[in-house]
């Protein structure tokens, strides 16, 4: 350890740039939303904040390197805090921390857990970070549906969240560093959606699964903020999705008909480049089994596959749709991991899109949008084609 002490400060600058790892968040954010686990815990006695989550110190060389020497420490705190993730209970201890270690300009995204209502804080927590981090450009929240509905301002839209058993969802939001430095007023707060001009934006949604052991389950308005903020109108809302160059939707097996609700706001997104959609669970993830045994059987294993298969057309709709009225340049749809349906998929959008579209290949999940020139001139290419 000497001999590796006496190294310059900017070597071993680069060895802790080499022994960071990417922001955790990444590894759950397209999966079904849980509550952080037991093996979540705080890096130091004195920081009053959660940071890299779901792992140990074997899993975690930088960690472990932190905890060696105070010298070592010191050099580490940027890469180890670079994700941070707290819950608003903890702002004011969090806040001090970043503070007294220097890491306001070090943090890059941020992961808050909120599990109740804050309304009696002033200013608000989420403000008081923006703020305090400016160099944050990834903003994500895992909170029950009513909460987020209550940080874009708006009431909640659907009745029948007992039936779908969401108790947590994920928004995610993203930003330029120059977009990232504006300082907001704390006596003049937007709502959250408001509170920059966020460019990019993930919505994952849960699982729909148990709603479709109720009777009649397609009549069922499912717990969504993006479905709140169409249907009623939203100024704020309508004023992001016309901002917003990325966006990420994830849900397990929802209804077709509130796929349509969700894309009547992507509709919406006229300067939308990138569009990711995932339907499905991961191949290898028991949670269709899970949840079928969970409701004692009550399913037919069937109607999520078929609500599955109509939202692919609707989606493909939509693509067109961009294609003549927005600046929609790429769709990944994630589904195309499922073996079993990865064909269905993939001919039938490609059959819909290829006027426009150029499939990346077999298993790629990625359309790309052609060259409209190109178009014009040669035409469009047989099926299946690769641009």
């Amino acid at each position: 350890m000497t001999t590796f002490l006496i190294l310059p400060t900017e070597i071993l600058d680069r060895i802790i740039v080499f022994l960071d790892s990417p922001n955790p968040f990444e590894a759950t954010v397209f999966q079904k939303p849980k509550a952080p686990g037991s093996d979540w815990g705080y890096s130091s006695p004195g920081a009053e904040h959660f940071t890299l989550a779901n792992s140990s110190y074997r899993d975690l060389p930088l960690k472990t390197l932190s905890t060696t020497t105070r010298f070592l420490r010191t050099l580490t705190l940027p890469q180890l805090f670079k994700h941070s993730t707290l819950s608003p209970s903890e702002l004011d201890g969090f806040l001090a921390f970043v503070a007294s270690h220097g890491l306001a300009s070090k943090i890059s995204s941020l992961t808050a857990h909120v599990y109740t209502h804050y309304n009696h804080l002033h200013p608000a927590w989420w403000a008081r970070l923006l703020n305090a981090l400016p160099s944050a450009t990834q903003i994500a929240i895992v909170a029950p549906p009513e909460i987020l509905d209550a940080l874009a301002g708006i009431h909640t839209w659907s009745t029948d969240a007992w039936a779908f058993d969401m108790p947590l969802q994920i928004l995610r939001f993203g930003l330029s560093s120059d977009s990232a430095q504006q300082e907001l007023d704390y006596d003049d707060l937007p709502n959250f959606l408001a509170a920059r001009p966020w460019s990019q934006l993930t919505v994952n949604e849960g699982s729909s699964l148990m709603a479709y052991t109720t009777y009649e389950f397609f009549l069922r308005r499912t717990p969504s903020l993006l479905t709140a903020l169409h249907f009623n109108n939203s100024i704020s809302g309508d004023a992001l999705f016309a901002n917003l160059l990325s966006f990420d939707f994830v849900a397990i097996f929802p209804f077709y008909n509130h796929v349509d609700e969700i894309l009547k706001c992507i509709r919406k997104m006229k300067r939308l480049q990138r569009l990711f959609v995932k339907l499905c669970p991961d191949p290898d993830t028991t949670i269709l089994r899970d949840e079928i045994e969970s409701a004692g059987g009550h399913m037919d294993v069937n109607d999520p596959w078929n609500e599955c298969e109509t939202s692919w057309m609707l989606i493909a709709h939509t693509i067109v749709y961009l294609t003549m009225e927005g600046d929609l340049q790429e769709l990944e749809m994630a589904d195309v991991q499922i073996e079993a349906v990865r064909k269905t998929l993939e001919d039938s959008l490609t059959a819909r899109l290829q006027e426009w579209w150029a499939y990346n290949g077999a298993g790629s999940g990625l359309w790309r949008r052609r060259d409209p020139y190109a178009v014009m001139t040669f035409g469009a290419p047989e099926v299946g084609g690769v641009a």
